[in-house]
């Protein structure tokens, strides 16, 4: 009786347990999509001379961006975990989005498993490997040396890869993860970025130490981000949270570049896999170029004359601006030189004069004005509020006149409205122009409660426009909001799907372009 009450008590705590803890679960970014370019894994097997007698796999990652240019390299720990696109991590597929959307530099991945006895040529269960714990616990450099004296000369046969620490990275899980740190701790000449994920910073072979080594040696150039949950094990060797916390302090007194994501997990990567593209991210950020970020873009309460939502460059255009102006009954002139513009209007009845021809338009309507060509815009009765779209991009313009669209005017109330199951839409242009080789333009009425697709991709960058109805965006692995007037912007190949979170039809401006 007591045995069967007991039994019943645990169950209770442990569901009760297990129920709080928060259910961790990959975002967009951790999919497979079919127009982002795939790199490819392959296998190998090293036979150590920095540890003699053992054996171990590794798998090495080239991305398809990769020719020949000088490369970062990221190594993993328990390789077999990380590298698995069945799995918590799914880095291939990880890196696949990041380096096609520009949020990390190309780069190939190294990922090692722990070694073993060569009495065998595979163990079911790397991480039940004989020599894990030698190689991975010691506070030493003896598993960087051989990282950096067997592996990476081998790679460096093949590939390119860079010589600027600040382009080496290295990551482990548990053991792995303090493995990591030893790596760069004891070889900073090498590597500057590490990824610890439910780091073991315990007293299993003299980890326990690293805080007060942090806190008393002399500042090492480590960028380190760390990731664990309170549900973390307690045992013998210590209290892994605690550990990590103590990492932390350390990291934080000695002004080390750093972040520490915490959750309610415990020792295994759904917790880690499930935002490891926002953590690689961070880590690689000052590696790369950023340009006008993914989001949301809130219309203006109050604001007088011109109201500029963004201005910066994008994968595409050298220089972009998004902007809201209030017009008058005075006329304006738009005409710009070297940039091509699109011209939304967005509330009033609006006079266009566009290369000397004049027309008015109402909400809905669009203008799209070449480079050079004249236009002047105004608002007989002063209620006019239009969104301006400038840019110029990287590339030289086309110069084919027969291959680009001319600077033209559409009406709002000559668009053909074509109803679906999930709404409808109505389809402004899709043309080419001198700075836009691809420019499509469409605006879509969607039905309450439904999204319009499932996250998706594609090279394109994109503007998405609220005219009516409130909605969410997944854009990568966050989720945003937006209400009328406010727009979204999309960057190239990031993951998307938009939701009408409300009761009736919502309406949006969408416009691309390559």
């Amino acid at each position: 009786m007591f045995q069967r009450i007991f039994l019943l008590f645990h169950f209770v705590l442990t569901g009760t347990f297990l129920f709080a803890q928060t259910n961790y679960v990959p975002g967009p970014n951790s999919s497979e999509y079919p127009g982002i370019p795939k790199g490819k894994v392959s296998k190998f097997t090293l036979e150590s001379k920095t540890y003699p007698g053992t054996t171990r796999a590794y798998y090495l990652y080239v991305p398809a961006q990769y020719n020949g240019q000088s490369a970062a390299l990221m190594v993993f720990q328990d390789g077999h975990a990380y590298v698995n696109n069945e799995g918590e991590y799914k880095v291939p597929v990880v890196f696949d989005n990041l380096i096609a959307q520009g949020k990390m530099p190309v780069t190939i991945g190294l990922f090692v498993n722990p070694g073993h006895g060569m009495d065998k040529d595979s163990i079911s269960n790397p991480f039940r490997a004989s020599n894990r714990s030698v190689e991975y616990d010691e506070v030493s450099g003896l598993y960087g040396e051989m990282i950096i004296n067997e592996l990476i000369p081998a790679l460096k046969k093949e590939f390119n890869i860079s010589d600027d620490p600040d382009m080496h990275a290295i990551a482990g899980l548990s053991s792995g993860a303090i493995c990591a740190f030893s790596a760069a701790w004891f070889h900073n000449e090498y590597f500057h970025k590490v990824m610890s994920h439910f780091g073991s910073f315990t007293d299993i072979r003299g980890g326990h130490n690293y805080p007060s080594m942090i806190r008393k040696e002399p500042k090492k150039n480590i960028k380190m981000y760390m990731q664990d949950g309170t549900a973390d094990l307690d045992n013998q060797f210590g209290n892994w949270w605690l550990a990590n916390l103590q990492m932390e302090a350390a990291l934080k007194f000695r002004n080390y570049e750093y972040t520490f994501d915490k959750g309610d997990g415990g020792h295994n990567g759904k917790h880690a896999g499930s935002i490891l593209p926002q953590s690689l991210e961070w880590l690689w950020s000052d590696q790369v170029t950023t340009g006008i970020p993914s989001g949301v873009f809130s219309f203006p309460e109050k604001f007088e004359g011109k109201h500029v939502f963004y201005d910066g460059h994008t994968v595409h255009f050298k220089e972009m601006e998004l902007s809201t102006q209030k017009l008058t009954p005075s006329s304006i002139a738009l005409t710009n030189a070297q940039k091509e513009q699109m011209v939304i209007i967005k509330e009033g009845q609006v006079e266009v004069d566009l290369n000397g021809k004049k027309q008015n338009v109402g909400p809905g309507s669009v203008v799209f004005v070449l480079a050079g060509d004249k236009i002047s815009i105004r608002s007989p009765k002063g209620d006019g509020v239009i969104y301006q779209m400038v840019y110029k991009s990287r590339k030289d313009p086309v110069k084919t006149e027969n291959d680009v669209s001319p600077s033209f005017v559409k009406d709002f109330s000559t668009i053909e409205f074509v109803k679906h199951d999930r709404g409808g839409i109505r389809n402004y242009f899709r043309t080419s122009t001198p700075m836009c080789p691809y420019y499509e333009m469409h605006m879509t009425n969607l039905n309450g409660g439904i999204k319009s697709h499932e996250p998706h991709t594609h090279k394109a960058a994109e503007i998405v426009l609220m005219v009516e109805g409130n909605t969410e965006m997944e854009i990568g692995n966050e989720t945003v909001v937006a209400k009328p007037g406010d727009i979204y912007f999309l960057e190239s190949n990031v993951p998307h799907a938009i939701k009408n979170v409300g009761d009736t039809q919502a309406r949006y401006f969408a416009y691309q372009w390559d």
